[in-house]
């Protein structure tokens, strides 16, 4: 009797409508060289019986900026939730927030930096106990609208300097379950922003897309620093000073 493992477990969506990208458009490479996951409907791919240790993977798709992710393989099964940046080519209907964000560090470009831009969700999350205690992998929410409406993957809790993201699993009668723990504490009222993880290139820009966004948080993670951005409906420059 064969067996196989499914060491990954990776949604892929459209990063500007979230939609799920089918396996079939994309182009994928593991340390390097091409593979090719098993695709499931849904925008599912599944990476079998991988190495123990640590893994970079690269996803091409024609209309979006290459996306890489880095992993760890043990014994379990590693989920992730990947979003596909729009490119150049990307076929946008209607009027769209573009934004190119400089980064600087020390009063040059900061290349390479992994940051994550987070937007108002539309359904509205926010925490609604009391205290959600560090540690914890459930908490209660409220939702403004429907509770079905809600997607899983990352979020900024938004807590000033005591942000985190987090990685929604579902969210059920109002209890949200996370992938892991929460790092810190946060109270009652403590927005969840829709997140996405962007990196600066080497001239320490990030160019984002989004149809409607006014409000724009930036999460530097290792430094735990956040900032906020408002946008205006077109174009938008904007430079962040670490």
């Amino acid at each position: 009797m064969i067996t196989m493992h499914a060491s990954l477990i990776c949604q892929v969506r459209d990063g500007y409508t979230g939609r799920p990208l089918e396996g079939s458009a994309l182009l994928c490479t593991l340390d390097g060289a091409a593979v090719r996951p098993l695709a499931k409907p849904g925008g599912y791919l599944i990476l079998l019986d991988l190495p123990f240790g640590s893994h970079r993977m690269t996803l091409r798709c024609r209309g979006y900026q290459e996306e890489w992710v880095e992993f760890a393989v043990d014994e379990g099964t590693r989920e992730l939730v990947v979003t596909m940046k729009p490119g150049e080519g990307y076929p946008f209907r209607g009027p769209v927030t573009r934004l190119s964000l400089t980064v600087t560090e020390g009063g040059v470009p900061a290349e390479g930096k992994r940051l994550w831009l987070a937007v108002p969700a539309p359904w509205e999350l926010k925490v609604a106990q009391t205290r959600a205690e560090k540690g914890q992998l459930q908490l209660r929410l409220y939702c403004k609208g429907p509770q079905s409406a809600v997607s899983s993957g990352a979020y900024l809790l938004a807590d000033g300097e005591n942000s985190e993201i987090v990685e929604l699993q579902e969210l059920m009668e109002e209890m949200g379950t996370l992938a892991a723990p929460l790092l810190r504490s946060h109270g009652r009222g403590c927005p969840l922003m829709l997140a996405q993880c962007y990196r600066t290139g080497t001239d320490g820009q990030i160019s984002a897309v989004w149809q409607d966004a006014r409000i724009l948080a930036v999460y530097d993670q290792e430094r735990q620093s956040l900032a906020e951005l408002n946008l205006e409906p077109g174009e938008n420059r904007r430079t962040v000073v670490w």
